[in-house]
């Protein structure tokens, strides 16, 4: 008996932790909702720094939101600018619990996010948000792949944001996209650097921490990118002769997802109260949207920038029709041949209606 008295003891442990532990459940639970006594910290990772358009929405709107509408009894510590998973780990992170939400972009992916890719290939989409999130959440609906991702790595979607739409920055003179031709430019996919060499330039790949270094020592002469993460690199000091597309929506969604293990845990009440924070986060984006597209134009010109809208020829330039049916037709074979999409086919003609339909709504 003396023999087994350290795994007795080691047993009675387990059997007072377990009955902790139940006790605990009875405290905070009741009839599958949360009790005045339950509480929980959730643990969000991003990134980007907390001064963007989107990191700000989500701290000063989204996060209030779900505190308020749980009465406090969910609480957001976030995490931004890498300090916890930085922007290629977010996928695996959020799979495996090192952080239980966070931001997904697909763009970090290009491989495993393949199906996001073709959302690049239709590069004209509505002016206001509420239009390219319809595109969004529809494509979401209809074309499985976008989903099966997600779920395959344990995480649910709640919030989709966007970035604003697609600005052209150059050290050099820039009266049209023609003033491009012969001079070395940075974009952000394998799909934007074609149609820049569609244009004219020479396509370089800089990673985006490097693009202002490279404007500045003149590695680069311009940048392809969204609108709103030129401004916050503060790119338009190096590159401030600005062409910018208001029809050409930045159209990688920003998904934040919560770990799906961590969402099944949760209380029913506590769910519904985060959906219903984040559908009304949603809705409030679009304004916010709007407001940031202005708001960073009127900055930018008072230092000095000098910016011009996208005319027709612009537009019809970058947008070539005869490139991207190209580019969706590579899309749709390598989605077959590479990434499983047997029905890739039907998937370019689904989103190519989708983004259609969302278009002459806009107008």
């Amino acid at each position: 008996m003396l023999k087994n008295k350290p795994a007795l003891l080691l047993m009675l442990c387990i059997l007072l932790l377990l009955s902790a532990c139940g006790t605990q459940d009875d405290e905070v639970y009741e009839n599958g909702n949360s009790t005045e006594d339950y509480e929980i910290t959730l643990n969000y990772s991003d990134h980007d720094p907390p001064n963007g358009l989107r990191t700000e929405f989500i701290k000063e709107y989204w996060f209030p939101e779900i505190e308020k509408e749980t009465d406090g009894k969910v609480t957001i510590n976030e995490i931004y600018g890498g300090g916890l998973l930085e922007d290629d780990e977010a996928l695996d992170g959020v799979r495996d619990g090192v952080a239980d939400m966070s931001l997904i972009y697909p763009d970090n992916y290009p491989n495993r996010m393949y199906s996001y890719e073709l959302f690049k290939l239709f590069p004209e989409g509505p002016e206001d948000f509420e239009g390219q999130y319809n595109i969004f959440k529809e494509g979401l609906e209809e074309l499985p792949a976008l989903n099966d991702v997600l779920k395959e790595n344990n995480q649910k979607p709640l919030l989709i944001t966007s970035g604003l739409p697609i600005a052209f920055g150059s050290a050099n003179k820039l009266d049209s996209l023609s003033d491009v031709s012969g001079e070395d430019w940075r974009a952000s996919s394998r799909w934007y650097l074609e149609a820049m060499k569609n244009i004219n330039a020479n396509p370089v790949s800089v990673p985006f921490d490097d693009v202002y270094m490279s404007l500045e020592t003149g590695v680069i002469d311009g940048v392809m990118t969204n609108y709103d993460g030129f401004h916050m690199m503060n790119f338009d000091e190096s590159a401030p002769n600005i062409i910018l597309g208001p029809k050409l929506w930045w159209s990688a969604p920003f998904i934040h997802t919560i770990n799906q293990d961590m969402w099944d845990k949760l209380p029913g009440d506590i769910q519904e109260d985060i959906l219903k924070a984040t559908e009304s986060a949603q809705e409030e984006f679009g304004k916010v949207y709007a407001d940031e597209l202005e708001k960073t134009i009127k900055e930018e010109e008072e230092k000095g920038a000098e910016i011009k809208i996208a005319d027709e020829e612009d537009m019809e330039a970058f947008t070539d029709e005869e490139l991207f049916s190209k580019l969706r037709d590579t899309w749709a074979k390598e989605a077959k041949e590479e990434h499983g999409i047997d029905d890739a086919d039907e998937y370019v003609d689904k989103l190519e209606s989708i983004v259609d339909q969302a278009n002459k709504e806009s107008e």
